[in-house]
């Protein structure tokens, strides 16, 4: 916190990490819209093409202009969504949100790429665990949602006060980066005169690079997307349609989830710092499966104490029982270790990417696991239309495992050192091609 470019960059990010709890909400705001389910499918597949090309774009982008200006960018863009959305009460609009949102990603990778830069190595696992302690910020925007739910006022009207209240919150990090948050040094190499071409042979030689760092770390985020969104798009509609735990119960749920994973995450960063991510991958992955197991279960057994324990909850706040649930304690477990896992996984790429080349590694990573996001969503929303939630849930169990038989068997650990790297890349005429 003492690098001031650090601190202002993580304080923006807190307020717009805290805006980000409607992300969990959405499905249920668009269903509740009048959207079908396997249009809904439709309508995230398209974000994800659009996030796709976006990505491929921004990480060439954020290698070749100023990584600050386009960190600031991206939060124009996500204030624009969040404000359209704010006004949605049909298809187009929703789409029209969403999609705006979506091509904040054509600059998103700046941002990622900046901080990376800034950041000291030897804290990288601290400083991105960092990042999600402004999802405990989330509890104010929860706790008000519930407290309104609780008032009577209408699920879609809830969103679409979160989401006004979140354009103006991107307003805000706008122009405290405009005003505090100084650029750094665009890295220098030799261009192409053609733009074009430039592109592509900077995307070629980053995905060669990547490879050879991270072949077996990009497989595995590849197939956790798929087990992510198979969980994703079905677990709040199986909470509230099969499960038939109503939208204030389910804010609970996020609510105190919320405030226990954000510590359980510093403390992960910490020991990632010290002890290294291999047997931390292991442990944190290992409860996914677990996780979806007691999901299913908790269609026979709904509470895990008896009913007059969970009426005095309720007496003292409505809602306040579910947390005697098995669906809570799946979820919750579920949700913890999706965040810390998303921190090792963070940690292992600050680490490990040579700093000139971040933001085409962060964006053809990135790449690589939104191709599988392209066609998931529509497959999850065909399943949930005929056959609701359980076959999805099994299916992300079964990838669980597969990603567990990986980690226990192969190392996703980088295949080169990085200070080796940034020196080999730094040498006249040392490209990856020799790789």
């Amino acid at each position: 916190m003492a690098n001031k470019n650090f601190r202002v960059f993580i304080i923006t990010n807190w307020i717009m990490a805290s805006l980000n709890v409607v992300w969990n909400f959405l499905s249920l705001f668009l269903r509740d819209l009048g959207i079908p389910y396997l249009i809904l499918g439709i309508l995230f597949s398209s974000m994800t093409i659009v996030t796709l090309i976006g990505t491929l774009v921004a990480s060439y982008l954020a290698d070749n202009y100023n990584r600050r200006n386009l960190a600031i960018i991206t939060m124009v863009i996500n204030g624009i969504g969040f404000l359209i959305l704010s006004f949605a009460d049909r298809i187009e609009i929703v789409a029209m949100g969403l999609l705006t949102l979506a091509t904040s990603n054509f600059t998103g990778q700046g941002g990622t790429a900046y901080i990376y830069q800034v950041i000291d190595r030897k804290y990288g696992g601290v400083a991105v665990s960092l990042f999600t302690l402004g999802a405990l910020f989330g509890l104010g925007p929860l706790l008000a949602m519930g407290i309104m739910f609780n008032n009577g006022w209408a699920f879609i009207q809830i969103m679409r006060t979160i989401f006004f209240i979140g354009a103006v919150g991107f307003l805000a990090t706008t122009i405290i980066r405009l005003i505090w948050l100084e650029s750094t040094p665009i890295p220098e190499r030799d261009r192409n005169a053609s733009i074009i071409r430039d592109f592509i042979s900077e995307s070629k030689r980053g995905l060669k690079l990547l490879i050879r760092v991270f072949p077996i770390f990009v497989a595995v985020m590849m197939i956790d997307a798929l087990s992510d969104n198979m969980y994703g798009f079905s677990s709040l509609f199986y909470v509230n349609e099969t499960l038939e735990f109503n939208i204030g119960q389910i804010f609970l749920m996020m609510l105190i989830t919320l405030a226990l994973s954000v510590p359980l995450t510093l403390l992960l960063g910490r020991s990632f710092d010290k002890k290294g991510g291999k047997r931390i991958t292991i442990a944190v992955y290992s409860v996914m499966p677990l996780a979806l197991g007691l999901l299913i279960i908790a269609q026979y057994v709904k509470y895990v104490a008896p009913v007059e324990w969970v009426a005095t909850l309720d007496s003292i706040y409505p809602g306040l029982g579910v947390i005697l649930s098995l669906a809570f304690i799946a979820t919750a477990m579920k949700s913890t270790n999706d965040n810390l896992w998303a921190t090792t996984m963070g940690a292992y790429i600050q680490k490990s990417l040579p700093r000139a080349d971040l933001g085409k590694m962060l964006g053809l990573s990135t790449l690589l696991v939104l191709l599988v996001g392209t066609i998931a969503p529509i497959f999850s929303g065909f399943i949930y239309t005929y056959y609701e939630g359980i076959p999805l849930i099994l299916g992300a169990i079964i990838l669980n495992f597969v990603i567990l038989g990986i980690l226990a068997t192969k190392s996703i650990e980088p295949r080169v050192n990085i200070e080796e790297l940034e020196a080999e890349l730094r040498a006249p005429k040392k490209a990856i091609e020799t790789g």
